[in-house]
């Protein structure tokens, strides 16, 4: 294209483990021109709860101030992804005491969290194959607890009318 130059770009990479204990580790990245944060979270697949959480930020623009709120990251501890999760996340991350960036990835690992545990709170496991041959009939009825009202594939009127979650 013609009349524009690139001059940067940000990527954000989220990598899905399952450990030998059972849990799902993400292990999330977000790179820029300016930034390399790094955000690893354990989390307890049965009932969705963060076990550990720990962040670093190996380059940042600030070298003082930006890798001083990495710790903020901990208090991702005990949270379950759930409900109310997005406000809770900017709660404890963003705001002048926290970074806009560690939050947009926290987001991200809860977004991942939220699909790739579906079918393990079913008893399929993580990211299950055995999951994802279901009939899209069987998997909306299994996951809609979890994602309604999260796509237009999980719109639930009902509860859009009522403005209850469940």
């Amino acid at each position: 294209m013609q009349g524009k130059r690139l001059v940067a770009q940000r990527s954000i990479t989220l990598d899905l483990y399952e450990t030998d204990a059972g849990h799902a580790e993400i292990i999330a990245r977000f790179l820029d021109p300016y930034h390399l944060i790094t955000l690893e979270v354990t989390l307890d697949p049965a009932t969705r709860t963060v076990l550990a959480a720990e962040a670093a930020y190996p380059n940042a623009p600030f070298h003082r101030a930006c890798p001083a709120v990495a710790g903020r990251a901990a208090s991702l501890v005990g949270l379950t992804i759930g409900r109310g999760v997005m406000k809770e996340v900017a709660r404890r991350l963003g705001g002048p005491e926290g970074c806009v960036h560690l939050r947009e990835l926290a987001m991200e690992v809860v977004n991942f969290a939220a699909t790739s545990l579906v079918g393990a709170e079913h008893g399929f496991g993580i990211m299950s194959p055995e999951f994802n041959r279901r009939s899209e009939a069987e998997r909306r009825t299994l996951s809609l607890a979890v994602l309604r009202n999260t796509c237009a594939a999980y719109r639930d009127p009902v509860t859009e009318a009522t403005g209850s979650s469940s």
